[in-house]
């Protein structure tokens, strides 16, 4: 069968207009796919795929023709009416496409436009049983009378006939080429473009070019046909075969036809929100209370009057009761204390679903839970819909909530201009990275969550519950309670580290933390332990893990530093007096000073070997002679020593004798000698010129101010070292 046709071979067939000029114009308009033509005269010629319908079918049938009639006397007539069955299965499977394709099509003005002239049709077919005639003069007279108003019609159908001057024209040739499609394609034939040509596009039937344009749409979904054009141009310009126009059609016609697929690429959440099945239910499994509880963060912050916040949420899944806390960030802590509520207010839960957020998978929380024995169930990562209850129950909040905020609800212009301006809080705070401000403190919104979620959300009837309120389906339950909340709230608190206790106390968060028990830890690691909403006390455990103390921030409590210091001295003092007992023997041990034993005994090592004489001779200068006969002169003319000379001599020399001996290693000591040093010279007595430089030199190290502020703090004297 010939399968390219030139403009005049087409003109006046079925479906075609009636001068070469329209063919070429509808060409054009419609992408035909076409080919320069080889034969005399030149022009273009078009492939049988592109033309309409009812024009191909009439080739078709004219083809068939011309092969019956060359070879008729060769043709077995059985096998043509077996041909004529399979023709008239196939328009039926046609027909049955359309419909369900014209079912498919959403309301509109492209539906509507197919059911009026489905009901023309009909019409037709109902004039023609009144009037006799061949089916051009029946057509001819239908469109007549249907022009004059002859024919009753529905308003809706009039107004999508064709119309010229503001006048009805349905025309016999129109008329005709909705008979013939509708006869052939079914009520699809009926639509604009020549019955149904989906799938014929140039880009459609280029599977190279096709997979280029679904690529730049997928991976760039705001993409215009203007740059998709330019980029065909850049890098395939061999499949630059189509316009900008025909980029955009396409385009459109695929995201209209590909909804679901579309939405699920560009918005996951929305696909979710509007597609996603869900035919199972998350509570099916539920059997009990306190079997899982869901835990979540609001995605957005709130700007209150002391800061920015978040909220953090608990759900049980069985009773449906709700826990919000309100919280300066959404850390493990935080989501710690918010368990803590729930735990003492409804029980020791089985397990929680989370997320795969840090705050929520963190050691410290996983950690709690495991301790507790307590299954945590992890969501699969961007898998929101898994915890989907308590997102829905914060959605309801959000816009429960909203009444209960302070100037929610005017009734003046100036307050409708704020209702307006926050219209959309219960969307925002759901938002990630929004921030929602409300006029609020964190106790206050805290008060009005609790109060929100205990009289409102809790005593509301559920349809999911069969219309019963969480609070009735909790009443009279048992729970598995802890019977020492203290012991809990050690579990939970934050972990802050470890720290070095110096004299000060326990450096942490700028601030000093002292309790008289840390006496006995100086210059020891701790760990300490906080409650994020207590800052001025720390728990401190020894790293064996065996409580210490609370230790308390005296400026952020507003505690007496005095009073605690002076506890602390005391306790100190009468630590370090049996600690000096319990040495008391080991000191006896030892009678002689430490430095005189080792001179002693190295004097007696060195006595037992003698050297052997060595062989000399004598050396001598000019220099060395002059010295000598200077020394002496110097010897014969030296001044005896005055007997006040002799009298200080023989001072420093007792004093010597009695010297103390000072025990080094110990910085008390060694602070405490040149304490009785410097009290010596300020009464006026004899001291060494040794000891005065001696004194001068300490006085100016960092030993002495670390130690003068040591023995000022814990009130010591040099007395308490002697």
């Amino acid at each position: 069968m010939k399968e390219w046709y030139s403009a005049s071979e087409l003109t006046g067939l079925p479906g075609m207009p009636g001068t070469i000029q329209a063919i070429n114009y509808r060409a054009k308009k419609y992408e035909w796919e076409s080919q320069r033509r080889s034969g005399r005269g030149g022009g273009r010629e078009y492939h049988i795929t592109s033309l309409p319908p009812e024009t191909r079918e009439h080739l078709q049938r004219k083809a068939a023709v011309e092969v019956t009639r060359l070879k008729i006397d060769s043709v077995d007539l059985r096998e043509l009416e077996n041909a004529a069955k399979s023709v008239d299965a196939a328009r039926l499977m046609e027909k049955e496409k359309g419909l369900a394709a014209f079912a498919a099509l959403p309301d509109g003005p492209r539906k509507q436009r197919i059911q009026a002239r489905k009901l023309i049709i009909d019409l037709l077919y109902e004039w023609r049983r009144h009037h006799t005639g061949s089916k051009v003069a029946t057509r001819l007279a239908f469109c007549e009378a249907l022009n004059a108003g002859d024919i009753e019609t529905p308003d809706w159908v009039l107004e999508r006939l064709p119309q010229r001057h503001g006048r009805h024209a349905l025309t016999e040739p129109t008329l005709e080429r909705w008979e013939q499609s509708y006869q052939t394609r079914g009520i699809m034939g009926l639509a604009d473009g020549y019955g149904n040509r989906r799938g014929q596009s140039k880009i459609e039937q280029n599977a190279e070019l096709l997979n280029v344009v679904l690529g730049c749409i997928i991976n760039y979904p705001h993409i215009t046909a203007k740059k998709i054009k330019q980029f065909l141009e850049a890098e395939h310009p061999e499949l630059n075969i189509v316009s900008e126009g025909a980029i955009r059609r396409f385009v459109n016609i695929w995201k209209r036809d590909n909804a679901q697929l579309w939405t699920y690429i560009t918005n996951p959440d929305k696909w979710k929100n509007v597609y996603m099945a869900a035919f199972g239910s998350h509570f099916d499994n539920i059997t009990r209370l306190n079997q899982l509880w869901e835990m979540d963060s609001t995605p957005a912050d709130w700007m209150l009057v002391d800061g920015r916040h978040c909220v953090i949420g608990a759900i049980d899944m069985y009773s449906r009761r709700l826990k919000f806390r309100v919280s300066r960030t959404s850390k493990a802590e935080a989501v710690c204390l918010t368990f803590r509520d729930a735990v003492l207010d409804w029980g020791v839960p089985d397990g929680v679903r989370t997320d795969n957020g840090k705050d929520y998978v963190s050691q410290h929380f996983d950690g709690v839970l495991c301790d507790l024995e307590i299954i945590h169930e992890l969501c699969m990562p961007f898998a929101s819909e898994q915890k989907g209850t308590i997102e829905r129950a914060m959605r309801t909040m959000s816009h429960g909530i909203l009444d209960l905020l302070p100037g929610f609800i005017g009734h003046s212009v100036a307050e409708r201009k704020v209702i307006e301006a926050r219209k959309s809080f219960a969307d925002r705070i759901m938002t990630k990275g929004d921030v929602i401000e409300v006029e609020l403190t964190a106790e206050e919104l805290q008060q009005k969550l609790d109060a929100w979620c205990e009289h409102v959300y809790g005593k509301d009837p559920h349809a999911g519950l069969d219309g019963r309120t969480p609070f009735e389906l909790a009443a009279g339950q048992p729970v598995r309670r802890i019977s020492d909340p203290h012991a809990l709230d050690m579990l939970l608190l934050e972990v802050s580290g470890t720290r070095t206790v110096t004299k000060k106390g326990i450096r942490f968060e700028h601030g000093y933390y002292t309790a008289p028990e840390l006496v006995g830890y100086m210059q020891q690691e701790v760990r300490l332990r906080r409650d994020p909403d207590d800052i001025g006390r720390v728990y401190v455990y020894a790293e064996d893990g065996a409580f210490v103390c609370v230790a308390e921030c005296d400026a952020r409590l507003g505690i007496s530093p005095a009073e605690k210091a002076a506890v602390a001295k005391a306790m100190q003092k009468a630590a370090l007096a049996e600690q000096r007992a319990a040495l008391k023997e080991a000191r006896a041990a030892i009678n002689q000073n430490p430095a005189e034993a080792i001179l002693a005994h190295r004097i007696a090592q060195s006595e037992k070997v003698t050297a052997f004489p060595s062989p000399s001779e004598h050396y001598t200068t000019a220099a060395l002679d002059a010295a000598a006969e200077a020394a002496g002169i110097r010897s014969r003319t030296h001044t005896p020593v005055s007997d006040i000379d002799a009298d200080q001599h023989a001072k420093l020399v007792a004093e010597f004798e009695r010297a103390e001996v000072v025990e080094m290693d110990d910085p008390r000591h060694v602070h405490a000698y040149w304490l009785r040093v410097h009290d010596r010279i300020s009464h006026g007595e004899m001291v060494s010129e040794d000891e005065r430089r001696g004194w001068e030199v300490y006085r100016a190290s960092d030993q002495y101010r670390s130690q003068h502020e040591f023995f000022e703090c814990f009130g010591l004297t040099a007395e308490d070292f002697a």
